[in-house]
């Protein structure tokens, strides 16, 4: 499990340090893709490292559902792209594939990974402000996608009989947007 740690901090620094030098909206662009696709490879490693066939089916099942979701969404509701590129905008599949592997290390290890789980989250989030910045999507079809991910892995996902789950997010509506919160027992 340790190279999975290892691997999993190398690729948060070298987003960060991505990150840190993003001035223009193809930097944004890459840099949502670079998480969109690192959070699901990580939580598929995590299976792999635990050797746990369940829980890879079970991601397999979250991401590919948040991804169809979104592609049908998509097909359907044809909305224009910030940028003007195409009518592909709503919702996010960058923001439902990163939500969709954070709530999968969430709800499937939560107990076991406590400090991961804010971090799964910041990652997934900060996909979604990427997507902004690159001109691709507005917040609402970023709002969407999450929904989609997080809702898909609720949907498929149980905790592991060895890893039960502390935390919990919450997304409620408020005065003027909405409020987001996490909880967790340390």
């Amino acid at each position: 499990m340790d190279s999975v740690k290892k691997i999993g901090v190398s690729l948060a620094f070298g987003l960060v340090c991505h990150i840190a030098g993003a001035e223009q909206p193809r930097d944004w662009d890459r840099a949502s893709g670079v998480m969109a696709v690192g959070l699901p490879v990580l939580a598929g490693m995590v299976t792999v490292a635990r050797q746990d066939t369940q829980g890879a089916q079970q991601l397999a099942l979250s991401v590919g559902s948040a991804v169809a979701a979104s592609e049908v969404l998509k097909r359907t509701v044809h909305a224009t792209r910030p940028d003007g590129s195409d009518q592909r905008s709503f919702p996010s599949r960058h923001a439902a594939v990163a939500f969709s592997a954070a709530a999968f290390l969430d709800q499937r290890y939560g107990q076991e990974y406590k400090a991961w789980v804010p971090a799964a989250y910041g990652v997934a989030a900060l996909t979604g402000v990427a997507r902004v910045e690159s001109d691709r999507h507005r917040w609402v079809d970023v709002l969407a996608g999450a929904a989609l991910g997080w809702g898909s892995t609720r949907l498929w996902t149980t905790p592991d009989a060895h890893a039960r789950t502390s935390s919990r997010l919450s997304v409620l509506p408020a005065p003027g947007g909405l409020a987001i919160g996490w909880a967790a027992v340390f």
